[in-house]
């Protein structure tokens, strides 16, 4: 090839691209961005809508039927699933892989414009935003005091603390979350109320109108320009106090203090964080989307730093999460997986190649193929996480693989054809082919990656693409750098000197004793090629055994420490009592080992963005110490710590969950492994739906691997509902309207208007004070004003009944959705689901009802679906591209039908570690298959080449297997080697990436029978029959 005879002709320029090369790729290391994950953006767009007071069955019937019923129209539209909870409805609008996220975003925006006029009065401004994993916090903060009030506390957080963040260069906002929060409350006495006959809504008014800050316009003078402002802002608690509401009497006067007790003072408390055990205010930062998450969070943690110096000792500021810590864990573990992976195939490859220079010769280019990677890296917009770190460990087990077989090429022209001129010329040039088609098909092999979209192609692109980016530069590599050094160490005309160290002697020895066995074994399998087929084709039976026996999931638990303790308390709980249950867990953690903190949430829940409450849901989030410091893994740790936290709850009725915590940033579909969900037409009420959903409850109660079996809906929690007399309520002057303004101002209160202290506005809530509301009587004792001004009460028009509604309604595609939810312990999703499939075969359900799987199963099931697709497409491209190279259809055919036969090894591997099948292992194998079609096409190649020489087929075979049986074994060694760092699992974060590893490790392993026994006996069974028939010379 002309590009290698110039690298060698011309040594200076190619050693000056090797330099600029390197230079570039050391300055784009060091601009890489580092982050948990990829940049992904998925196909998903979030609404949220939040409804103050509103109960579920409203939001259902006046905002999500809306909604859903426009959005449903949507271009590439997937499906949409939504919750509407008390005061918060959200929808989930799911599209195609394929479609533009931009795109889609502004669809739902446009969407959402169009329905705005036709929701009700009162809900706030939607919040609309993309399903982005930089959209989570990078860092969470707990502050407490112990000289504050929650209340002080949470006023100096929101109004300064929060800020001195907002100039960390890459930070993009906070959210808070915990305290409370300052309001001046207006206690209406309504005794002295209905005394003085003073309706809310005068009060309210007055309130209203006696708060003035309006521009009056601007006055001119002949040099003045001036502004007109009436300013009258209440300056004072005591201002408000003493307000007139009404003129009594003659010269009397009704001022606010007669009829309300004014109070500086918060609002109910809603959801109450803690940090070890310490109540305060919980601060969620976030980056920008092209920020490094690492670096973000080392200037968070220097201006806390500097923060904890400048704050009294009273104050803490404590860390709970921060995203970066583990991506520092897992980047440094896979970083030194690599590191101990290139080492170990420097090793190997010094040990089988005789000479210092030969060696010096892979050593040098190395750096080149690395640091060239980074450099397209960063011009791809790639960023350094532990994916693409994971796909620099996987090519470096073949980083070298082009090289060695280049240089194993020219060291056998060196021996054999000593008095050849060009002997490094010739030997380059010979196998060159081989290397380039080889190349070529493993590169074909990604392309599925590109083309298919899906949640898989998504999340591992910036893997594959990595991988690919290595095996290309290895390429060009080994075609020029390689033999441009070889040509420097050996300067062609001069004779070679063999030089045998000792390690090169016992590698000699090593492969002399490997061919001694080999040569008969070969020999014997030729002339017995039937039965030896055969053998190879009963080896799929116990393969497809071992694989039905390992089971599967969507992706490997990382061991990263994070577990979660949900606490579900009856519906209709208070939030202290929720708190109260989770301080009994938090006593129980305080005692075991190995816990770094644990984060409390009492009263709701957080993601990202967006606070839900709810006062009977808890969470108690752990984090355990780092993997190396504790002797089990989370999985383990949460099985121990299961039964001592169940002992702890003691409260009737709760239920109690403890699980490894999902990873955040990757899409997960549903909270659990198994969610079933019946769905049901609206027309269903949902006390119908939830008895179908726990007569299905019942049904898998006694399934052992099932826990935390449980129903996604309560239907118990109580509310009082008003039942107004219309008739009554009409013939009295009375309008629902005002009956219910009334009930929710005393109940709920309203917002009259804001206080100013100093640059900070607080909301002047008039409300009734909530401890005179404790039964139905005190709500029936409340006055209504007619419009002609008669106090009517309310039991005079309305009775109160104390019921029962959902606590959230669920729908999907605009039917109503219950789940069965579970979690899986003891084996894996797939067989979990599988079993449940049997199980469910033949149940019954209600006409127009259907049974769907949700969950991680679902997950699991259309992403295995995707990489078989995505599997069967690259086998077929490797395919094409190897019959292009040798012009026949039959001889890739005998390389490629050994693929499926590595099922046996592959299986066996996954076996015997107890490694299910993932996402990960199937990527594993698309990686064994360009390993397996190097060897193939290298050994075809040169049985094809010596057949032109002359040789019959079976010395063909035979010489070519002697001959190319010292570079596949040192690329196979290499690879097993350079894959034992992630396969131990040595370092943080090489979890997710075990089972590609111990897939290749296993395929390679029974691959060497394949190559070396396999595919010679197929090739004589094709072939035989030519014997001494001329080939006509391979070119490319």
């Amino acid at each position: 090839m002309k590009l290698t005879i110039n690298s060698i002709k011309r040594p200076a320029g190619t050693i000056m691209m090797m330099i600029v090369i390197i230079t570039m790729g050391i300055a784009s290391f060091f601009r890489l961005p580092t982050n948990m994950l990829p940049d992904i953006t998925y196909p998903m767009v979030k609404v949220y809508v939040y409804w103050p007071g509103a109960t579920p069955e409203q939001i259902e019937n006046e905002v999500a039927s809306v909604i859903e019923r426009k959005m449903a129209t949507v271009d590439n539209l997937d499906y949409i699933e939504s919750t509407s909870e008390e005061g918060v409805y959200t929808l989930l609008v799911n599209f195609d892989f394929s479609v533009n996220r931009d795109v889609a975003y502004q669809d739902v925006l446009a969407k959402m414009g169009l329905i705005k006029k036709e929701l009700p009065q009162g809900i706030l401004e939607p919040i609309i935003f993309k399903a982005d994993p930089s959209q989570l916090p990078v860092v969470e903060i707990l502050v407490s005091s112990d000289n504050m009030s929650l209340t002080q506390l949470r006023t100096w957080v929101e109004n300064e603390f929060q800020e001195q963040f907002a100039s960390v260069k890459g930070s993009a906002g906070t959210a808070l979350s915990g305290g409370m929060m300052r309001e001046i409350r207006v206690h209406i006495d309504p005794v002295k109320l209905q005394g003085y006959n003073i309706t809310l809504s005068e009060v309210n008014d007055r309130l209203k109108k006696e708060n003035i800050d309006m521009v009056g316009g601007r006055m001119l003078t002949d040099t003045r320009d001036y502004i007109i402002r009436t300013y009258n802002e209440f300056q004072s608690l005591a201002e408000i106090e003493n307000l007139i509401i009404r003129k009594s009497g003659t010269d009397g006067q009704i001022v606010l203090k007669d009829i309300a007790k004014i109070e500086d003072h918060h609002g109910l408390q809603r959801i109450r964080t803690k940090y070890n055990g310490h109540e305060g205010v919980r601060i969620s930062i976030f980056k920008q989307a092209e920020a490094n998450a690492v670096t973000v969070s080392d200037l968070i943690a220097e201006r806390l730093k500097t923060l904890r110096q400048e704050l009294p000792p009273t104050t803490r500021l404590e860390m709970i999460y921060d995203q970066a810590e583990y991506v520092r864990l897992a980047t440094n573990g896979v970083r030194d997986a690599m590191l101990m992976a290139a080492l170990l195939v420097i090793l190997v490859t010094a040990f089988f190649l005789s000479g210092w220079k030969r060696v010096m010769s892979l050593v040098l280019s190395l750096p080149v193929t690395l640091l060239g990677t980074f450099f397209l890296m960063q011009l791809l917009g790639f960023s350094i996480n532990i994916f693409t770190l994971g796909g620099l460990v996987v090519a470096m087990t073949v980083v070298l693989d082009n090289s060695v077989v280049m240089l194993e090429n020219i060291t056998r022209i060196q021996e054999t054809e000593p008095d050849t001129h060009d002997q490094i010329t010739k030997g380059a040039i010979q196998i060159s082919g081989a290397i380039v088609t080889s190349t070529i098909t493993f590169l074909a092999l990604f392309i599925p990656f590109l083309l298919i979209p899906g949640m898989t192609s998504l999340l591992f692109r910036e893997l594959v693409i990595t991988i690919a980016i290595i095996i290309f530069l290895s390429m060009l590599v080994s075609l020029t750098i390689t033999p441009m050094f070889m040509a420097l160490f050996y300067p062609e005309g001069k004779p070679v000197k063999q030089k045998h160290s000792f390690i090169a002697r016992i590698s000699d020895k090593f492969i002399n004793g490997l061919i001694y066995i080999y040569k008969p074994t070969l020999h014997w399998s030729i002339k017995l090629k039937w039965p030896v087929l055969i053998v190879f084709l009963l080896l799929l039976i116990p393969g497809y055994m071992f694989l039905k026996k390992t089971g599967s999931e969507f992706l490997p638990t990382a061991n990263d420490g994070l577990i979660t303790v949900k606490v579900i308390m009856p519906t209709g709980t208070a939030m202290e009592e929720t708190d109260r249950a989770l301080s009994q867990i938090e006593k129980i953690v305080a005692q075991q080992e190995y816990i770094h903190g644990y984060a409390t949430l009492a009263g709701g829940k957080i993601w990202g963005l967006v606070t839900t409450e709810s006062g009977f849901d808890g969470e108690l989030n752990i984090q355990l110490v780092r993997a190396a410091q504790r002797p089990m893994n989370t999985d383990e740790y949460v099985t121990k710590l299961q039964p001592e936290i169940m002992k702890a709850v003691k409260v009737p009725g709760a239920i109690v969950k403890i699980f490894h915590t999902k990873m955040k940033g990757i899409r997960q579909t549903g909270q659990f492994d198994i969610e079933l969900e019946i769905a049901a037409p609206r027309s269903e009420s949902m006390q119908n739906i939830f008895k179908q959903a726990t007569a299905l409850r019942n049904e898998l109660k006694d399934l052992e691997f099932l826990t935390g079996l449980d129903i996604s809906l309560r239907l118990t929690k109580p509310e009082f509902q008003i039942k107004v007399n219309r008739q009554k309520a009409f013939d009295l002057g009375l309008s629902i309207d005002d009956i219910g303004n009334t009930v929710k101002t005393m109940v709920g209160g309203n917002v009259a208007t804001r206080y100013k202290d100093g640059a900070y506005y607080y909301p002047i809530r008039v409300v009734m004070d909530e401890r005179k509301i404790q039964s139905p009587n005190d709500l029936e004792n409340i006055f209504v004003y007619s419009k002609t001004g008669a106090k009517i009460p309310l039991m005079a028009v309305a009775e109160v009944v104390k019921t029962t509604g959902p606590v959230q309604i669920d729908r999907k595609d605009q039917d109503r959705v219950i789940k069965v939810t579970a979690n899986v312990a003891g084996i894996s999703v797939g067989d979990a689901t599988t079993t449940l499939k049997k199980q469910l075969k033949n149940y019954d359900l209600p006409a127009g009802y259907r049974l769907n799987y949700g969950g991680q199963s679902q997950m699991l099931a259309e992403n295995m679906q995707q990489m078989i697709i995505i599997l069967l497409v690259a086998l077929f491209l490797g395919y094409a591209v190897m019959v292009l190279y040798f012009e026949s259809f039959l001889k890739p055919l005998i390389i490629i039908i050994r693929i499926p036969l590595s099922l046996a090894g592959i299986s066996f591997a996954l076996y015997i570690t107890g490694t299910p099948v993932s996402v990960t292992a199937l990527i594993g194998i698309i990686m064994l298959t360009g390993m397996e079609i190097n060897n193939g096409v290298l050994l075809l190649t040169f049985i094809d080449e010596l057949r032109a020489e002359g040789h019959t087929v079976i010395e063909a075979i035979k010489e070519a297997a002697m001959v190319r049986l010292r570079p596949i074994l040192i690329t196979d060694i290499n690879s097993l080697f350079g894959l034992l760092p992630l396969a131990l699992v040595i370092g943080d974060g090489t979890e997710m990436l075990q089972p590609m590893s111990i897939v290749v490790i296993g395929g390679l392993l029974f691959g060497l029978l394949l190559v070396f026994i396999f595919i010679p006996v197929v090739y004589a069974i094709l072939y035989g029959h030519q014997d001494k028939k001329q080939l006509k010379p391979v070119t490319v």
